[in-house]
């Protein structure tokens, strides 16, 4: 994790745990506020404050560094109802542990231990907040939030960066490890993939076989180059798990990614089936430069309407292949290979590389 990663989740937790404190006192004025005027009054919100930072920071924290982390895999694996009533007595715990907590600092006269009120609320709660959590999940990152917005619902022409991610040697793994074992493989990968593209701040809009195809709103992918640092930190996670897929599967993974941007239609499709869609040329050339990695030899190219937009981040470098003729395109593209900077080229990165093309001769 970077340091700015790093720094983006602490502020996540600093907002949620202030903003939880606030619902926290105003629960406190609607609910607990004990007759005996202003004193109790004060130490009422004061405890509501309380227990509410404590919940925030204590499941956003959790969230954050382990429910989402390497450690957290284990349940993320686990079939939806499972994954769902662990998550929700983990919640019910740190609920209760806050609201003991307020309790025991801010006690009322005549109390004794907690309010039956206030479990039931807690239990009702924490499952429907991981129940609403983990469905948003599924669907995909706020396509429930856009779904019950209908900001989709009609059509939208909107600026977006796509990254196409293609897994190198996928052919020969799927033969060498059949149906169900390539099945596994592919769902650790499109894991591992996942996490710093998310940190990125990165949509993942579809898996398509062996593809992972990623999104940002052109404006966020832009900022701080975050579609090329999360491409970069992504072969960097595949290249720290390595020994663990050559354990598993044999073989170490690696990818090829094309970069592009530009306009595109996204909309609501379907029916009894719904999806939220991206149409339009900028797809289909996003789709055609992560072919040409295998003409070129490159890992990642770049179309230059995005690269010219942005500076690379620390350790990464361009090199021009000038204007090409992309598969199905009636125009030449200007196109960029990105390769890690001598100086910065993390030596596992190199080893994971060597021993995919090992796996795919």
């Amino acid at each position: 994790m970077t340091h700015s990663q790093l720094a983006s989740k602490l502020r996540l937790i600093a907002w949620c745990t202030v903003i939880s404190a606030a619902i926290g006192a105003v629960y406190a004025l609607l609910t607990a506020i004990p007759v005996g005027g202003q004193q109790l009054a004060l130490r009422a919100v004061s405890r509501g404050m309380l227990t509410g930072a404590v919940i925030a920071g204590l499941l956003t924290s959790l969230e954050i560094f382990v429910l989402d982390s390497a450690l957290g895999a284990p349940l993320r694996r686990l079939p939806f109802l499972a994954h769902v009533t662990i998550k929700t007595l983990v919640y019910l715990a740190v609920i209760l542990f806050a609201l003991s907590l307020g309790a025991w600092a801010f006690p009322f006269p005549d109390e004794s231990g907690l309010r039956r009120q206030d479990v039931l609320f807690s239990l009702a709660f924490s499952f429907i907040f991981v129940f609403i959590l983990d469905i948003n999940t599924l669907l995909g990152q706020n396509v429930l939030f856009n779904f019950i917005t209908g900001r989709y619902h009609r059509p939208r022409l909107e600026e977006r960066i796509l990254l196409f991610i293609d897994m190198e040697g996928s052919t020969g793994l799927a033969e060498r490890l059949g149906p169900l074992a390539f099945h596994r493989l592919l769902n650790r990968f499109v894991a591992d993939l996942t996490e710093p593209i998310a940190a990125a701040r990165g949509e993942i809009y579809s898996y398509v076989g062996d593809e992972l195809i990623a999104t940002w709103k052109l404006e966020q992918g832009l900022a701080r180059a975050r579609c090329v640092a999360a491409c970069f930190d992504a072969f960097d996670a595949l290249a720290r798990t390595a020994p663990e897929y050559r354990r598993e599967f044999g073989a170490a993974v690696n990818f090829r990614a094309g970069l592009h941007c530009g306009p595109l239609v996204t909309g609501e499709m379907g029916s009894v089936k719904k999806e939220i869609v991206f149409l339009g040329d900028t797809v289909n050339t996003a789709a055609r430069i992560q072919e040409f990695c295998r003409e070129t030899g490159d890992r990642v190219l770049a179309s230059a309407d995005l690269i010219d937009r942005l500076e690379l981040p620390p350790g990464v470098a361009k090199r021009s292949l000038g204007d090409l003729r992309l598969r199905g395109k009636g125009a030449d593209l200007a196109l960029y290979a990105l390769t890690r900077a001598p100086d910065h080229a993390p030596r596992r990165a190199d080893a994971a590389a060597r021993e995919t093309t090992r796996a795919a001769v």
